[in-house]
């Protein structure tokens, strides 16, 4: 019974890892395509996804039930966090991307420790620092030309926004039927965004295939798996295993050819990962 318990949950803890994971090769698919388009769409498969599972699992009632107040920050603390990764991506690459991206639990530490008024203890500071140096070296290789500061901006702020949902998460502490209805009520909103600032756009088969894949993978199942992981198992060992998220994404990148993976960029995301563990 205990080897079954322990293989239940290593399944789903990595399946959701496998699946964050896929979201800058994923990403990478659709460049072509309109940002707003390709998060709205996504957004939409991913809720009428979540109302699917709702349903079979016999708790639609719960989908409707959330308030709008939370409904609301749970969907800009979404969309924004892959907003500014998507912006991120088109500047500075898919690999450098995500190693800036996972700064947020560095950003959640400091965050919390500002909420709470208490200083960081000695291994938090040293996580922090770890954390900023990662992504100092996965940069370095552009340090010596065409630098973008923008891009890397832009990847800071995905990460502060998701540090900021995610304490907010932690203190309200909703159900996981808050997502489906907040990935619809984003994807309407970022569709309406995409018909007035974008170019109307209609994807290949391809990239309808792809953000389909966003849209129930990352967004939605990733979440469900991790529901469940985080109700049957120790929150601290979950927790440790989801850093091994930019790990898996570099390697999915380097397998499919969508990302240079340099040295620095790896020793970067160890670093990056090392700090998250510490913090």
């Amino acid at each position: 019974m205990w080897r079954g318990f322990d293989m239940t949950l290593n399944a789903y803890v990595f399946s959701a890892v496998v699946l964050w994971a896929s979201w800058p090769a994923l990403a990478s698919l659709v460049l072509s395509a309109p940002p707003l388009f390709v998060l709205g769409a996504s957004a939409c498969i991913g809720s009428a996804f979540s109302l699917g599972l709702a349903i079979f699992q016999r708790s639609s009632k719960g989908f409707f039930a959330e308030p709008i107040k939370t409904v609301v920050f749970v969907a800009i603390g979404l969309m924004g966090n892959n907003a500014f990764y998507l912006a991120a991506i088109t500047r500075i690459g898919p690999a450098e991307a995500n190693v800036v991206h996972y700064l947020w639990p560095v950003l959640l530490v400091v965050l919390a420790s500002v909420l709470h008024k208490h200083l960081p203890t000695t291994l938090q500071v040293l996580g922090i620092s770890s954390g900023f140096l990662g992504v100092a070296i996965a940069l370095s290789a552009q340090m010596g030309r065409s630098f973008d500061g923008i891009g890397v901006l832009l990847g800071i702020f995905g990460a502060l926004t998701f540090a900021i949902y995610s304490l907010g998460r932690s203190l309200a502490r909703t159900e996981a039927h808050v997502v489906g209805p907040a990935l619809g009520l984003a994807g309407i909103v970022t569709l309406i965004a995409h018909a007035l600032l974008e170019p109307i756009y209609w994807p290949t088969t391809t990239e309808w295939l792809v953000i389909a894949m966003m849209g129930m993978g990352p967004f939605t199942l990733a979440n469900v798996l991790w529901d469940k992981a985080t109700r049957i198992g120790p929150a601290a060992i979950i927790a440790s295993l989801a850093f091994l998220t930019p790990l898996v994404a570099l390697g999915l990148l380097a397998l499919f050819g969508l990302g240079k993976i340099t040295v620095p960029t790896l020793v970067g995301a160890c670093l990056a990962i090392a700090g998250a563990v510490l913090s």
